[in-house]
């Protein structure tokens, strides 16, 4: 941001976001959009720095650079993401939002700055794209439970052990193990941690 501001009419989006390179971290993304195209569907992309923590639920774009037309969840691109860039385009000043969303069927959480290039005449030819995801969990939906189930599900992610949960709700240790290993089951949970995480996604 302190970049834009002393940037000049004129100046190249590589003088603003050259100052963020080095200390960016892994869930932060730079882009460019390129926006000299009179339909917004033609705008380019072009991924500075990608979104790089290790993850298995999300594939972002590969190609590059690539029209908008191209984008993979054209749901988003038109809800989420051609409002913003409409107005920051229109009223040629930064737009900053926090949220969450959903992309590509994950929940993400997310902040995120746009930055247009300065022009007191004319349309901007760039846009600025800098997100840093805060959290990402796969979307869930259906994930019903009884009574117990709810109990189970709240102490695991109070960090309690099966054995404690057992003594907790009076139950034997068996009867949790099969309890959870049906919640797994039924959600395609691949451990404890990932029951966790589906049960919290579900939730929110």
């Amino acid at each position: 941001m302190d970049a834009w501001i002393k940037s000049s009419e004129g100046a190249k989006a590589t003088d603003i976001y050259e100052a963020v390179l080095r200390p960016t971290q892994p869930n932060a993304i730079l882009a460019l959009i390129g926006c000299k195209a009179q339909e917004p569907s033609s705008f380019s992309v072009e991924f500075i720095r990608r979104y790089s923590v290790a993850t298995e639920i999300l594939d972002f774009p590969l190609q590059q650079p690539f029209n908008l037309r191209n984008f993979s969840d054209q749901d988003y691109l038109h809800d989420i993401v051609m409002p913003a860039l409409t107005e920051v385009l229109a009223q040629k000043r930064p737009l900053f939002s926090k949220g969450r969303t959903v992309f590509q069927g994950c929940r993400i959480f997310h902040e995120r700055l746009l930055l247009p290039q300065k022009s007191a005449t004319g349309r901007s030819e760039w846009c600025i794209l800098f997100s840093k995801i805060d959290l990402l969990l796969p979307e869930v939906t259906g994930f019903k439970v009884d009574d117990i189930d709810l109990s189970i599900l709240q102490l695991l992610t109070e960090g309690a052990a099966q054995k404690e949960i057992a003594l907790r709700l009076d139950l034997s240790p068996r009867t949790i193990e099969h309890r959870i290993e049906r919640l797994k089951g039924r959600v395609g949970a691949k451990n404890l941690q990932h029951l966790v995480a589906l049960w919290i996604s579900s939730r929110l």
